[in-house]
């Protein structure tokens, strides 16, 4: 693609193919971000696509609102890195000056931020947007805490080990604040699921999630570190909790939903910290296993709380609270 910038309003992508490249497959085709890059740098401007594959000129539509400065650095910086020597921009820079030059994060930022200066991008707010290890871009930094201080610090940052790596921190980069047995506060709603899926997922995994919860109930009174089964043991059932919230929470028709990313960060949050209330056990830390042991008691509470709100008469019996 050559890019033309036209009095800072228009900027048109045209590729081109001349015959020999047709006859070897090549393209004069820049990279897809740097596009994307140019596109959100103009700001509520409109892009133009000619190209040879398309013959429909129609205007494609931009945010009307410019990109933050934050964004546009942190844009900039995750694609720092992949500026290769293939990786060039052409742009005709004026028509007494047709020579073309490489575009440069340094430029890509100066373009995005008329009349502003880099110091101006480098501001304090920069420094606390990141992105949620699912990609999410946050206006914050994003912390396994946020949200919640009585999560698990086990968890890692990336979110690597999790039983469910698709979860409420791995969307929105923060934890989920805990639910009161019985309690339909939070979330407001919940997606409509059809009656015989839940009923079918009860009848199936519903013995399964008893028992674990009867489990984690047991592990209460444990003295060491060896009356408590590894967070990996099967007896916890932990992934036929997962298979429980999947038809519960969602369907073919709705996805992944955000209360299915809910569901699974508590049932990750009791994996976690049934490895937390071990290790203070085993380091003979009475106070730290008390206090593992009540946010393992208040993650399970919660999952099963969420579970509990989408059984009717019609699906089955709620399950019992620790």
């Amino acid at each position: 693609h050559k890019f033309n910038h036209r009095c800072s309003l228009m900027m048109v992508a045209e590729a081109t193919t001349t015959p020999s490249d047709q006859r070897r497959g090549h393209t004069n085709r820049a990279p897809r971000w740097q596009l994307l890059a140019f596109a959100l740098a103009s700001g509520g401007t409109t892009t133009t696509r000619r190209c040879s594959a398309f013959t429909d000129p129609r205007p494609l539509p931009l945010p009307r609102v410019p990109p933050t400065t934050t964004q546009l650095f942190h844009w900039a910086n995750r694609l720092d890195n992949r500026f290769g020597s293939d990786d060039v921009i052409l742009s005709d820079l004026a028509a007494e000056q047709p020579q073309l030059r490489p575009l440069t994060r340094r430029s890509l930022l100066s373009i995005g931020a008329a009349g502003t200066t880099i110091a101006t991008l480098l501001s304090p707010l920069v420094a606390n947007a990141d992105f949620a290890p699912g990609g999410t871009l946050l206006d914050r930094e994003v912390s396994i805490f946020y949200g919640n201080p009585e999560a698990s610090p086990s968890r890692a940052r990336d979110n690597s080990n999790v039983l469910f790596n698709q979860d409420n921190y791995y969307k929105f980069g923060a934890a989920a604040q805990w639910i009161e047995p019985g309690s339909v506060d939070f979330p407001k709603a919940m997606p409509f699921v059809r009656t015989q899926q839940r009923y079918d997922a009860l009848k199936k995994y519903g013995p399964r999630a008893s028992a674990a919860a009867e489990l984690i109930g047991k592990i209460g009174d444990a003295g060491s570190a060896a009356e408590v089964p590894e967070r990996t043991d099967p007896a916890y059932q932990l992934r036929a909790l997962g298979l429980l919230a999947n038809s519960f929470l969602a369907s073919e028709n709705t996805g992944t939903t955000n209360e299915l990313m809910l569901a699974r960060w508590y049932i990750n949050e009791m994996y976690l910290r049934i490895g937390d209330y071990r290790n203070a056990l085993d380091k003979g830390d009475v106070k730290e296993a008390k206090a593992c042991y009540s946010f393992l008691g208040k993650a399970t509470n919660s999952y099963l709380t969420l579970i509990n709100r989408s059984i009717t008469s019609k699906v089955g019996d709620p399950f019992a609270y620790l």
